[in-house]
């Protein structure tokens, strides 16, 4: 037991574990938004909050395809991060961003679970943006 707790403890293996988790659910959240059910289900959100000016620049399938571009952005910017630390700042940067961006949602729809759920991502993107500036800082 100690040597298992030993190599985590001298291992990145929990900074890996979370990116790529991180990973999975932009990737996840990034395909839906290009289907009808994802479409229907943000148009509500839209109406309500001050991202109503999507919907009216890009129509209700333009807006839902252009957050799935920015996730897709941001999960392609966490892949690369494994190799290239000044893209896990920018895939970790974005993570924080749109988690601000759902959070703030909430002062014009009240609390909602599935909206709150992206405190959790702020903090990983806390813990993959430290990582990924010391990987830089040290070379």
């Amino acid at each position: 037991m100690n040597k298992l707790a030993n190599y985590f403890i001298n291992t990145n293996i929990d900074k890996f574990v979370l990116r790529f988790v991180v990973i999975l659910v932009f990737l996840a959240f990034g395909i839906s938004k290009w289907f009808d059910f994802e479409v229907e289900l943000l148009k509500p959100l839209f109406s309500k909050t001050w991202l109503a000016f999507l919907p009216h620049l890009f129509g209700d399938a333009g807006a839902s395809y252009a957050l799935g571009i920015v996730e897709g952005i941001i999960y392609i910017c966490l892949i690369i991060g494994f190799f290239n630390p000044k893209f896990g700042v920018i895939g970790a940067l974005g993570v924080l961003a749109t988690s601000l961006t759902t959070l703030s949602l909430m002062i014009q729809l009240g609390f909602d679970g599935f909206l709150f759920k992206d405190v959790l991502f702020i903090g990983a993107s806390c813990v993959i943006l430290k990582f990924d500036l010391k990987r830089i800082l040290e070379k």
